[in-house]
């Protein structure tokens, strides 16, 4: 692997499921029960190859059980610590005992920041596990990145890999050249309402389809003396990440798709009248006693 300033990336859309995210401005989601407290989100990989027709990820990977690589060390940055860094270990190790490759994982619960520094700083791992394909787009903008398919078999990319997959992990360098900066990893469903649907049910309230029945709904539902939502953002370090989820299920339903990849690109701020209107939605639900 090329140390000088570059790194392999695989990209995951890191998301978890919220006691209570928004619904669509103009569509409400469909009614799901609540998961037991103890429930992780789920996390779905790539397809695995299951038949012969599916070409290999690449030459590297047979010679790799072939033991072609034993003793070789590779190392690995991301978000995963505690329980999660853990199991994401566990996972890897079968790999490992088959190659003798030892793939030496670190997590931080302040990767955003310290991935920046490793790189910049001339230092970064091999390979990074990004939650956020904005701060990879960055890091490829900055030449720092090995495609993800010189080292992977572009055939096998296009195989187990929908086109909006594809899409999503093209990036332009900085030299304007397009890339395929990383494959994905895993991901999770999120902004979803959960609810507790026997009370609901018992109450005789149906689940809104349309943004002014929800609304009526909570106004409904405080009225009988409860409180419709249950609402966060606090979440340790990474402190504030759900309120990002609103805002962008808000812009995604209140302005057009162009202007949404705008605000991704930072080319439209966040005091733009699109945004703001994205915002009074959730102000109007949050901020109401």
């Amino acid at each position: 692997m090329n140390r000088s300033f570059k790194l392999l990336s695989i990209l995951v859309l890191f998301v978890m499921v919220l006691g209570a995210c928004t619904p669509a401005a103009t569509q409400a989601p469909a009614a799901t029960q609540a998961p037991a407290a103890t429930q992780a989100p789920a996390a779905t990989t790539a397809p695995a190859t299951t038949t012969s027709e599916v070409p290999p990820a690449g030459p590297e990977l047979a010679d790799a059980y072939t033991g072609k690589y034993k003793g070789t060390v590779v190392t690995m940055a991301g978000p995963f610590t505690d329980n999660d860094a853990v199991v994401f270990e566990q996972s890897i190790k079968p790999f490992e005992d088959a190659t003798g490759i030892d793939i030496q994982y670190s997590g931080s619960k302040e990767f955003e920041a310290n991935i920046s520094i490793q790189i910049d700083g001339g230092n970064p791992p091999d390979i990074v596990d990004f939650p956020q394909p904005g701060l990879l787009a960055t890091q490829v903008r900055k030449g720092k990145v090995i495609p993800a398919d010189s080292v992977i078999d572009p055939a096998w990319i296009k195989q187990n890999y929908a086109q909006s997959w594809q899409d999503m992990a093209t990036m332009t360098d900085d030299a304007g050249k397009t890339i395929v900066a990383g494959i994905w990893a895993r991901f999770n469903g999120k902004s979803i309402v959960w609810y507790p649907k026997k009370a609901f049910d018992e109450a005789g309230y149906t689940v809104p389809t349309t943004w002014d029945e929800l609304m009526a709904l909570s106004d409904q539902i405080a009225s009988d003396g409860d409180t419709p939502w249950c609402i966060g953002i606090e979440s340790g370090a990474a402190t504030g990440w759900p309120m990002t989820d609103w805002i962008e299920d808000m812009m995604l339903r209140t302005t057009s798709a162009e202007n949404y990849d705008k605000w991704v690109r930072g080319e439209l701020k966040f005091d733009s009248p699109e945004v703001k209107k994205a915002l009074s939605y959730i102000t109007k639900l949050w901020f109401d006693d």
